[in-house]
């Protein structure tokens, strides 16, 4: 049960990643695999250091406070992209997306550390990560909706609002 139990977390860590993938298939934006490899390794990297910082730490740092930072983080990148066109193509702005998909992994690494979970945890989050990405990426580019393609330059900062949103709320 308890291998389950981390398997549906690191699914959990990962939806951010589908649905940002799903972005850049909508904007047919080609990302290579070395660029995805590379979020995702980033990824595994903060949620390890995050559970020895978990484990180490106790409960000094409130995982809440983390949420709250990545909501608003997200909906400030949200609001930013509706009215101003992110520049999703620059290799700097996948940085900003890996680190910003990275500011909730923290509180989900300091969680998991809390709850003193494997420590291979962090490399199943990257690798379900890194395939999200690419389910993402796919599905988006496949997406065929008149009217999601209709509105496609509004839906970033839409689903950015939104992960948002969920960050604050859940």
């Amino acid at each position: 049960m308890g291998f389950i139990l981390l398997i549906f977390l690191a699914v959990l860590v990962s939806i951010d990643g589908f649905v940002i993938g799903f972005m850049f298939g909508l904007k047919r934006i080609k990302i290579s695999l070395i660029v995805l490899a590379f979020i995702s390794i980033f990824s595994s990297f903060v949620i390890f250091f995050s559970m020895g910082v978990g484990r180490v730490l106790g409960e000094v740092i409130p995982s809440s406070f983390i949420q709250t930072l990545a909501g608003i983080l997200m909906i400030s990148v949200g609001v930013y992209n509706l009215f101003n066109d992110l520049p999703l193509y620059r290799r700097s702005y996948f940085v900003i997306i890996a680190l910003l998909m990275n500011v909730d992994s923290i509180g989900y690494g300091v969680q998991a550390g809390l709850a003193e979970r494997p420590l291979w945890f962090a490399p199943l989050a990257g690798i379900i990560l890194f395939f999200a990405l690419i389910f993402g990426i796919i599905h988006g580019h496949e997406t065929k909706n008149p009217f999601v393609l209709r509105y496609v330059a509004a839906l970033p900062g839409l689903l950015f609002i939104c992960l948002g949103m969920m960050k604050l709320l859940f």
